[in-house]
């Protein structure tokens, strides 16, 4: 099972022998929002922009909000905030 290491919205867990923090939503499960089955594929870092030496540059750090989600409806890929998976039912299989 793969997890999403230092979220925004946790629970801490003991992963070999070291306390970490790990997402309350893990990849693969199957949740309904808005009336539509999705599937969480992952989860995105988050990106942003500072300058530095006279130059923009793009950071990369860990705890993204963002998953990208499959509706199996349809098959399409999607970005979806956190916070409606959390609130989302899940369907356990």
């Amino acid at each position: 099972m793969l997890r999403q290491y230092e979220p925004q919205r946790f629970r801490d867990q003991v992963i070999r022998g070291k306390t970490c923090r790990v997402g309350t939503v893990d990849v693969g499960s199957i949740r309904i929002v808005g009336g539509v089955k999705v599937m969480v594929e992952g989860w995105i870092p988050r990106d942003y922009a500072c300058h530095i030496n006279g130059r923009f540059v793009t950071k990369r750090i860990r705890g993204g909000h963002l998953a990208q989600i499959r509706v199996l409806r349809t098959g399409q890929k999607k970005i979806l905030a956190d916070h409606y998976l959390v609130n989302a039912d899940e369907i356990h299989g």
